[in-house]
């Protein structure tokens, strides 16, 4: 046991003096970024375990050997990390773009040459991955038949009311679109009325295998749920077409107190 732990501190001791030995040169670096807050960035050199700050301009000074690890870190961003190349050992010089994407810190080493344009030299990086937020064919949403409201009155309603990571009334709208597969498929009849001309119920409007699958509503519990819904009354003008997001959100919610209810009696 003392011969194993005597191995272990020498090979401690020997990775210490190699890390000692080698030939580190001192180069001058500069922080870019898109926001220009650059100050008090915290550039380490993990190979090294020394380290530095940047000045108002960005600017900084440190020490590097080919292959180092540079560890760049800001107070609200993740630590990254680049690796010392032979360009930046040859021209004595370190230049980082920092750029931002969903609260992550990415960082793209400059290469030397640069035109000293800021944005010609950005354009010149490879790019970071993009991240796309799919939120399905709004057209979706739009009805087969001559009384179909217009698809633009649904996307200016739903981008007034939804934000991003945020939910309108306890309902979350990312998951209302999750109806785009149920509303490409055509009904038989959508029976919206003209102007002021009501339905006798909700299953005028809708078929019970649409609001059996909305509204996560057991087949056979559908009647016994729409007559849940008029005892409760509906508006008259949620069955207007220009209101019919504000119709759905209200049968959602309904199907909670039902389902809730439901299972109370269980």
């Amino acid at each position: 046991m003392k011969q194993l732990l005597l191995f272990i501190a020498i090979l401690f001791y020997c990775d210490s003096m190699m890390s000692q030995n080698i030939q580190r040169i001192e180069v001058n670096g500069v922080i870019l970024a898109d926001n220009n807050d650059v100050e008090n960035i915290t550039v380490y050199n993990a190979s090294s375990n020394k380290g530095t700050i940047t000045n108002g301009k960005g600017e900084f000074t440190i020490h590097v050997a080919l292959h180092d690890i540079i560890e760049i870190s800001a107070l609200q961003f993740k630590t990254v990390s680049i690796t010392i190349t032979e360009d930046a050992i040859a021209s004595k010089q370190l230049k980082i773009y920092l750029a931002e994407q969903v609260n992550q810190l990415g960082a793209v080493l400059l290469s030397t040459g640069l035109s000293g344009d800021l944005v010609t030299d950005i354009d010149n990086t490879e790019e970071l991955p993009k991240i796309e937020l799919d939120l399905g064919n709004m057209n979706a949403l739009e009805y087969f038949d001559d009384n179909a409201f217009n698809n633009d009155l649904i996307r200016d309603e739903l981008n007034r009311i939804v934000s991003k990571g945020q939910f309108y009334n306890g309902i979350d709208f990312a998951s209302l679109l999750g109806i785009n597969k149920l509303l490409q498929r055509k009904r038989k009849q959508s029976n919206f009325y003209k102007k002021d001309e009501k339905p006798k119920d909700l299953l005028d409007v809708y078929s019970h295998k649409f609001i059996s699958e909305f509204c996560n509503i057991p087949f056979e519990k559908v009647e016994l749920f729409v007559a849940f819904i008029e005892a409760e009354g509906i508006k008259d003008e949620l069955y207007k077409p220009e209101n019919e997001v504000y119709l759905l959100e209200y049968l959602m919610r309904q199907s909670k107190e039902f389902l809730m209810l439901e299972d109370a009696k269980h």
